[in-house]
């Protein structure tokens, strides 16, 4: 079916209202309104483009993935930064406030942390939150890594840099035919897949399945959330981006009517013929059918009452009439 009409809107961050000090929850009041008439025809909303910058680090307080509880006591937090695994080593073997020499395998992809201090240190994984980035599991019954003077613990789990999957697109335009494995009915509207290094810019590629929102209403406002896999808001550091919306507008009835027939087809019990029990088993006769002349032909045959008394009379008088002639 072709669109009765098509709008495209072409959005640019540093136009919009924001929350916060990140540039990733916007708010936008359009310039021009997007209006159909509600009673035969519905909009089909999608994110046709994007631009979106990698500036945003993958250790970050953003993405609660930045401190180390050591100690029962003692919080140990990363820089905010960029790191591969050489420099996330480096640094935290350099740091004095950091008990531990930590070391890459790279056939194994695992840390190894090296006490340096001279009395036993205790790593709380359990009230830490950089489990993942340096190969360790995470949750609250996690057993945590008591490390002896000079002793080493490896981690777990491979080391896993990559903290952000793919950028997702929130709106409060979603319908409810979205689900998430996170939140069950969700307001998410585009999954834009990371396939580049930091520094470069990330496109709403072809890869990236293009959904549908359908809306019944105008549109003058737009709110607009970018988060990662865990809902964290991106912290684009400041750098500006570009989204781009499609609006398609198509007669509601007919698109009505299709709901209804396969609702109807899907749903509608079926229709089962009923048999009569055999007592109750008669011939279907129409009753303004004229019955075929051969079903009375022998009633030509048949004597009625009126005319058995008719000649009964006749005769009796034919008989008064032969009596009286003889006496």
């Amino acid at each position: 079916m072709q669109p009765l009409r098509q709008y495209e809107l072409h959005i640019r961050s540093k136009d919009a209202d924001v929350e916060g000090d990140l540039n990733s929850h916007l708010f936008l009041n359009l310039k021009e309104q997007i209006s159909i008439n509600a009673r035969n025809e519905e909009l089909h909303m999608i994110v046709s483009t994007g631009e979106l910058p990698y500036s945003f680090y993958n250790i970050s307080s953003n993405v609660d993935n930045d401190r180390i509880l050591l100690n029962g006591s003692t919080t140990y937090t990363i820089s905010n930064k960029n790191y591969d695994v050489y420099e996330l080593a480096k640094v935290l073997t350099d740091d004095d406030s950091f008990p531990f020499s930590v070391s890459w395998n790279k056939f194994t992809n695992k840390f190894t942390f090296t006490n340096q201090e001279s009395s036993t240190q205790t790593i709380n994984w359990s009230g830490s939150y950089a489990n993942k980035v340096l190969g360790f599991p995470s949750g609250d019954n996690v057993a945590d890594s008591v490390v002896a003077a000079g002793a080493s613990v490896v981690s777990t789990n491979v080391v896993d840099l990559c903290s952000v999957h793919s950028l997702f697109i929130k709106s409060s335009t979603s319908a409810n035919m979205v689900f998430s494995s996170r939140s069950g009915y969700s307001n998410i509207i585009q999954k834009i897949s990371i396939d580049v290094n930091s520094g470069n810019i990330i496109y709403l590629n072809q890869n990236d399945s293009r959904q549908h929102t359908i809306l019944h209403a105008n549109v003058d406002f737009l709110e607009l959330r970018i988060t990662d896999q865990n809902d964290n808001l991106i912290n684009f550091n400041g750098i500006n981006y570009e989204i781009g919306f499609t609006f398609l507008v198509y007669p509601l009835s007919k698109s009505i009517e299709e709901r209804n027939l396969e609702y109807t087809a899907r749903t509608a019990p079926r229709r089962v013929l009923q048999s009569l029990p055999p007592n109750r088993l008669r011939p279907y006769t129409p009753a303004n059918v004229i019955r075929p002349m051969e079903q009375d032909l022998n009633l030509v045959n048949v004597e009625t009452d009126l005319e058995h008394q008719g000649k009964r009379i006749i005769l009796d008088h034919l008989i008064d009439k032969m009596t009286n002639n003889t006496g």
